[in-house]
């Protein structure tokens, strides 16, 4: 196991002030009501123009824990953070890995979401898997999968050096991963089949704006466990990676039965403020207190972290959804029998509706992101040829 031990204080994580952007909003902007807010499905009655409503102030329910360890093990590449809840510290509880996006290795620039996660009961691991620029992509798999094994390992132990930590529910364990991140949590569910990689199999599988840097022909997404329920949600304004990844995951996850998978597409809302962009970023919520100084492009991904109510009313709650129906036994049909449940982001405070995604299990039925392959104008398989034909040219 990862020898280096760090254990940083616990007591819980704070969200993230909107400053003075709440301040601009107190002046004149119209405001949003998310599904916990005007009660769930209504529209606010009080026209409220204030600040937008982001479903963090009233009619949430209290988290079931009030505060959140967190431990930073082991160094380079195969490192990783273990956030544990705590207050009260709980005997077992299921395990989440968070898998950040390419170059965000700085687990702030996720805080909100994993403190939304942890205080709901759950450990988050956040593997490293990569060392800045100085890591190459083929290796961000297998850095991925050491430290993974490692975490459930110490998780396992109970208690190492006298301190104390929540024991792994392997029943109930499942990948999130955002953007490269993504893509790794795909192929890391196709191989929890393999007996040599001594890893549980995932119960669900979150996929959210997934971008590949490098194409592996192995694992292939075949090997994704039927039982899985999985989640890809792309971004109708990502023009970082667009949809051809997230298309490509779906698609390739054969086992996987319609009534175990949705394709998720989040789409733009300007109507009031702050403004709802279904962007590359739109998945980030940055927490200052788990800024550990690193990333090579720290302070932009730092400001550009904010919480609204496509976090609360969105992504973390489709999220929490989709784990709880695994976690019981469920499917995704089961959820979307009310088909609101995966749709309604809440209303504006003048009663219009927030945008809905667009969810289907048939991805005809939803549009194209354009650029549909993101900043990636050559896909990269196409790259070594494009490659050899410059060379002919000349």
């Amino acid at each position: 196991m990862a020898g280096d031990r760090a254990e940083r204080s616990g007591g819980g994580l704070s969200r993230r002030s909107m400053g003075w952007a709440r301040a601009i909003a107190a002046a004149s902007v119209i405001g949003l009501i998310s599904p916990g807010g005007a009660g769930a499905g209504e529209p606010a009655k009080d026209g409220s123009r204030a600040r937008a409503d982001d479903g963090s102030r009233s009619g949430t329910p209290a988290p079931k824990h009030t505060g959140v360890r967190r431990f930073e093990i082991g160094q380079g590449p195969r490192s990783y953070w273990l956030f544990e809840p705590d207050g009260p510290r709980p005997d077992s509880a299921p395990v989440l890995v968070f898998l950040h996006g390419w170059f965000s290795v700085n687990p702030a620039f996720y805080g909100a979401w994993i403190d939304h996660l942890v205080r709901d009961g759950n450990v988050v691991i956040f593997p490293r898997y990569q060392n800045d620029v100085g890591t190459m992509p083929k290796d961000f798999l297998p850095n991925a999968m050491a430290a993974i094994h490692d975490a459930i390992g110490v998780l396992s132990i109970g208690s190492e050096r006298g301190v104390p930590h929540v024991r792994p529910d392997t029943r109930r364990f499942a990948l999130i991963g955002h953007s490269a991140g993504a893509n790794l949590a795909a192929q890391v569910a196709a191989l929890s089949t393999d007996s040599h990689a001594a890893i549980p199999v995932p119960r669900a599988l979150l996929a959210i704006l997934p971008g590949e840097v490098l194409p592996r022909r192995h694992p292939t997404l075949d090997h994704i466990p039927a039982a899985t329920l999985m989640i890809v949600a792309v971004g109708d304004e990502d023009i970082v990676v667009g949809d051809q990844r997230g298309r490509e995951i779906f698609a390739e996850a054969t086992a996987i039965p319609p009534s175990r998978k949705r394709f998720i597409l989040f789409r733009s809302d300007r109507h009031g403020f702050p403004p709802l962009i279904a962007d590359h970023m739109a998945p980030t919520g940055t927490d200052p207190k788990l800024d550990n100084g690193e990333g090579v492009l720290r302070g932009l991904q730092l400001s550009m972290g904010e919480v609204n109510a496509m976090d609360h009313a969105g992504f973390w709650r489709i999220t929490d959804l989709t784990l709880h129906a695994a976690f019981e036994g469920r499917t995704l049909d089961d959820v979307a029998r009310d088909p609101e449940q995966l749709r309604h982001l809440g209303y504006w405070s003048d009663g219009r509706r927030v945008t809905p995604p667009i969810v289907d299990t048939n991805l005809d039925a939803v549009p194209r992101v354009v650029p549909g392959n993101g900043l990636k104008i050559f896909p990269w398989s196409n790259l070594r040829r494009v490659a050899l034909g410059a060379s002919h040219s000349r």
